[in-house]
């Protein structure tokens, strides 16, 4: 006959709950890494999204004859705005891919992040038939990486070319 003094855990059922709480435990600490990991990555794509959207700025108010706004590569203009994310490969886009204008490295802090314009004119036909440039359509691509992998954000812009506005010009909007 057992009396109430002799309940309690068996040794068994007190190594049971030790091992559940050690995996519980494990799962949590992962967590609190990963997210810290992911931390990280957002704080540098916000970074690097700052850092496309200051060299955007001032390309639009740049002079209309920069030479950042440029169209060296006349193969990237149906994607200049790197839809396809080359430039979030491991190599540097080449070819008909390659930037425009190398900018080149911004350093935030301790981290480093290597800027690229893309250019492509914004064109139209006057009433005389004659082919008019009215501005140039860019990208600004920061490239930067986390470990082993490339990332890059990309800021919009666009440049009026100063010589073509008139009240009758439409401008693109």
């Amino acid at each position: 006959m057992r009396t109430s003094l002799h309940r309690g855990f068996s040794l068994l059922e007190t190594m049971i709950a030790l091992v559940l709480v050690a995996v519980a435990m494990t799962a949590l600490i992962l967590a609190f890494v990963n997210s810290g990991q992911y931390g990280v990555l957002s704080r540098r794509q916000a970074t690097a999204l700052t850092v496309a959207r200051s060299q955007a700025e001032a390309l639009n108010l740049a002079p209309w004859g920069d030479a950042r706004l440029t169209d060296n590569n006349a193969g990237n203009d149906a994607t200049y705005a790197d839809p396809n994310g080359v430039f979030a490969n491991a190599t540097l886009p080449s070819g008909a891919d390659a930037p425009d204008v190398t900018i080149g490295a911004v350093k935030v802090g301790n981290e480093t992040y290597n800027v690229y314009v893309n250019v492509a004119p914004q064109v139209d036909t006057d009433a005389a038939g004659v082919t008019v440039t009215n501005g140039m359509q860019f990208a600004v691509i920061v490239r930067y990486s986390v470990g082993s992998k490339f990332m890059r954000a990309v800021a919009l812009g666009f440049r009026y070319n100063p010589t073509n506005l008139s009240i009758a010009t439409q401008l693109p909007l």
